[in-house]
């Protein structure tokens, strides 16, 4: 037997395996990546970056194609809620009903919680196993700092805490084309995301810090990042590109 030409063969063998081996797993990786409408919207460099630091995106996030025309507002509140139980209002007598959502549950509880049909669910924002939370919105978009909370045990809501807001015309603001998700998430990746990062959401509304000495309030139209472990929250201007971090008060996943 000829040994030289045997361990030749091996050796290309082996590193026919492992390049057989590393095609799939950068196939499976990209795969994963497109499993959502417009990931490979991302700048490639910004893909790259994501591979090298294991950055990943759920299966069912995307990234939203619109660029509407949006514009700062401004606003009072009318009810602030506490946060923890000080702020919670239960509710005398639970209807007795599995939790709807939608037409259902304004039927159920709209004549309980105040202007209740100007608030939609935010599922990714809520804390499963103890309140569903809701965004007041605005012009079709949610404002991401103002909450109604319902409080739900054994399939019953019992309690909620809210926040009441009058929205104001902002004197001196204009409509702006707001910036491209593709083009804030990566900036967001790039520039602020740890290594090992579970995207799970991004989504466009209304977002401002909150002054507690201001009576009128600011909010800018933004896009916020969501990651799967819950520990803290990105903002991304949408007009002017700023990014803010922000702690999520949802509890990281064990």
């Amino acid at each position: 037997m000829d040994w030289r030409r045997a361990k030749s063969v091996l050796i290309v063998s082996f590193l026919l395996l492992n390049i057989v081996l590393g095609y799939q797993l950068w196939n499976d990786w990209r795969e994963r990546l497109n499993t959502a409408v417009n990931w490979t919207s991302l700048p490639p460099e910004t893909i790259q970056f994501m591979r090298e630091n294991n950055i990943q995106v759920e299966d069912n996030a995307k990234i939203p194609t619109e660029t509407p025309n949006m514009r700062e507002i401004s606003y009072t509140f009318k009810q602030r809620a506490e946060h923890g139980d000080a702020g919670r209002e239960e509710i005398v007598s639970p209807p007795e009903t599995r939790i709807v959502f939608g037409e259902e549950l304004l039927k159920v509880l709209g004549g309980i919680v105040p202007e209740l049909d100007k608030y939609a669910l935010d599922q990714p924002g809520s804390r499963e196993g103890a309140y569903f939370v809701f965004n007041r919105m605005e012009g079709g978009w949610p404002m991401f700092d103002i909450h109604l909370n319902l409080f739900y045990s054994d399939q019953r809501i019992r309690a909620y805490s809210q926040d009441l807001i009058e929205v104001k015309p902002l004197a001196g603001a204009k409509d702006q084309q707001v910036l491209p998700a593709a083009k804030a998430l990566a900036k967001v990746i790039e520039r602020n995301l740890p290594a090992g990062s579970v995207i799970k959401e991004i989504r466009l509304g209304y977002h401002g810090e909150i002054f507690d000495e201001l009576e009128e309030q600011v909010s800018t139209p933004s896009w916020r990042v969501l990651l799967e472990n819950g520990e803290e929250v990105y903002y991304v201007n949408a007009i002017s590109a700023e990014v803010t971090v922000e702690k999520s008060d949802e509890p990281a996943n064990p």
